[in-house]
């Protein structure tokens, strides 16, 4: 099991935000790795409790799983520097099996079939792509792909240099500021886990403003010097909440986010206001989204703005169960 002297291979530094617990290699490029689902956590088990059993396992902590297994098999298993840093490019999320292997409210080990594989990028740079799969006691709850960009440390420094990384953490952070949207619009109980302000909506289209507390550890670890792409799909999951309720009346606490599709394309800086944009789609016209057989599966576009440009762009899936017994398996008693 990592210890707290393990930490800066996993790129986390609070040891509660810390859910790896194993990794055993099978393959130069394939290994199992091990991680705990916890009862109760302030961020991840954060719901309504009208949820109850339809609330699950937080796909978020799914991805949060695969993300720290990611650089930890990366720099023991393909040898990368290891005090370089991992920066996420893309990321894909599917999750067919949320409804029913996922619907756990006590603690749960996860269990990752990992497969790496490494390429040259620019320069010193090397590109890793990971493929998760996830299986918990009750079943195979999906999979997940992470692309991501390995730096050294001396490249990184000099894209982010150590001195301007700490001067744009402490510039006031206006993406902080605002009064976040009432909680239970998006499917929480506690302010400082709702990382939304100035929310509108109109025919299927929504904007917000990104707000990020920057106290909470686990939408923003101490040791970042920007925005994590973690809080983006927050932000883009709340917003996708938020218009599903105002439009199809699908209530967040009955709804899970059944799948991602995102790419990141720059630094999102935590002193610069940013846009989230919305817009809803039929996924049925675009292609099979994640897990079709889900019920009620609604679609979302969003993009994130800063300074006049794109900075993060995908689409969340959503899928809504009214009660326990509409979930296949479920038990309405």
């Amino acid at each position: 099991m990592p210890s707290g002297r393990d930490l800066p291979a996993i790129d986390r530094w609070a040891l509660p935000e810390l859910f790896l617990t194993t990794v055993r290699t099978l393959t130069e490029n394939e290994y199992l790795a091990g991680a705990r689902i916890p009862a109760d956590h302030p961020y991840y088990t954060d719901r309504l409790p009208e949820m109850g059993p339809t609330g699950g396992i937080d796909p978020l902590l799914l991805l949060e799983c695969c993300r720290q297994a990611g650089p930890y098999a990366g720099r023991e298993l393909l040898e990368l520097q290891p005090d370089g840093r991992f920066l996420l490019e893309s990321c894909t999320l599917a999750l067919p099996g949320i409804l029913t292997a996922g619907r756990t409210e006590g603690p749960a080990e996860l269990a990752l079939a990992v497969t790496a594989q490494s390429r040259p990028g620019a320069g010193t740079a090397r590109r890793v792509s990971y493929t998760c799969d996830m299986t918990v006691p009750a079943g195979r709850l999906g999979a997940a792909e992470l692309r991501v960009r390995h730096l050294p440390r001396e490249l990184y420094d000099t894209l982010r240099p150590p001195r301007t990384r700490r001067a744009k953490v402490s510039l006031g952070a206006p993406i902080e500021a605002g009064t976040p949207v009432a909680p239970h619009l998006v499917g929480r109980t506690r302010p400082d886990n709702v990382v939304l302000t100035q929310v509108a909506l109109r025919q299927g289209r929504a904007h917000a403003r990104l707000r990020v507390p920057l106290g909470n550890p686990a939408l923003f670890d101490p040791s970042y010097d920007h925005v994590p792409a973690m809080a983006l799909l927050e932000a883009a999951r709340q917003l996708s909440l938020f218009t599903a309720a105002e439009t199809w009346g699908a209530l967040p606490r009955h709804t899970t986010v059944a799948g991602y599709d995102f790419a990141f394309h720059r630094f999102v800086e935590p002193h610069t206001p940013v846009t989230v944009r919305l817009s809803a789609y039929d996924s049925a016209e675009q292609g099979d989204p994640p897990g079709t057989r889900l019920p009620q599966l609604r679609s979302f576009r969003v993009m994130f703005e800063q300074n006049g440009t794109v900075a993060a762009e995908g689409r969340t899936h959503l899928t809504t169960v009214a009660s326990p017994a509409l979930v296949p398996g479920g038990d309405p008693s």
